[in-house]
């Protein structure tokens, strides 16, 4: 289609820009997932997942805890790419801010967790004064019956 032929306030697709290794920027990627392209979405995985796995171990530690919030991340991104906005930072900072959220959320909720298991491992049964009555009105009445 000539640019003649084209619809009136229809503006030609632009090119995708690539990196200097020839793969599609983050950016394109994401605004290709954004639209539901799942070929975009897997080369945005080949491309951030490694990043994305290294920023999240560094936080939570463990390496099978590390992989189930990567997951959780591409899944994130893959249902808020259209949240992105290039204007406000670089998708690759966007993705990193994704996984560190996600990491500490998930350090958060590891700590309340083993928290809870303390106190309950460490509590106290409470003090029933109901059977210290019972019992103090039987004694009362051995007593009178002896």
């Amino acid at each position: 289609m000539a640019d003649s032929d084209q619809e009136p306030g229809r503006s030609a697709p632009q090119p995708a820009v690539r990196r200097r290794d020839g793969a599609p920027r983050l950016e394109d990627l994401l605004a290709e997932v954004a639209r539901g392209d799942q070929r975009a979405f897997d080369t945005l995985y080949d491309q951030a997942a490694g990043q994305i796995l290294g920023a999240v171990r560094r936080v939570v530690r463990d390496l099978a805890q590390s992989e189930e919030v990567m997951q959780e991340v591409l899944l994130e991104i893959w249902r808020s790419a259209a949240r992105f906005d290039p204007r406000m930072g670089s998708a690759s900072a966007w993705i990193m801010m994704l996984a560190h959220r996600r990491a500490v959320d998930r350090v958060r909720s590891e700590q309340k967790a083993a928290d809870r298991e303390l106190r309950a491992a460490s509590a106290e049964i409470a003090y029933d004064d109901v059977v210290e009555a019972v019992e103090a009105a039987f004694d009362r009445e051995r007593v009178r019956r002896c």
